[in-house]
């Protein structure tokens, strides 16, 4: 633990966590803001870059952006209020388009490198 703030990686991975978690505020659709985060880490995964970007971006954006918390209190709702086809689509879809904007994003960003080598 001392060596991550020795390091600064607390203060990294802080520096893209707080915009992201603002934005997030503002967005009140879970399984957007999941699909969205998705792609980017998938993007910025494929990138070439530092791992001190890969922290901001990747870990603080990105986890912040995101939640699985949301999202399990929305199943919740769904099974609560007997809307178990909802919490089954809901389930099943975001895991695949999740992964698709996974995809999605490595893809652009490898084309983007291509470009530029």
């Amino acid at each position: 633990m001392n060596t991550m703030f020795k390091n600064n990686y607390f203060f990294l991975i802080t520096l893209g966590a707080v915009p992201a978690a603002i934005f997030r505020w503002q967005i009140d659709e879970t399984f957007i803001v999941n699909i969205i985060g998705c792609f980017l880490l998938g993007f910025i995964n494929a990138l070439a870059i530092s791992k001190e970007y890969k922290l901001i971006y990747g870990f603080g954006f990105c986890g912040s952006l995101t939640t699985f918390g949301g999202w399990s209190a929305q199943l919740f709702k769904f099974i609560s209020q007997g809307s178990y086809i909802n919490f089954f689509l809901n389930s099943i879809l975001i895991v695949i388009i999740g992964l698709l904007a996974v995809l999605l994003g490595d893809r652009l960003a490898r084309k983007i490198k291509k470009l530029f080598q």
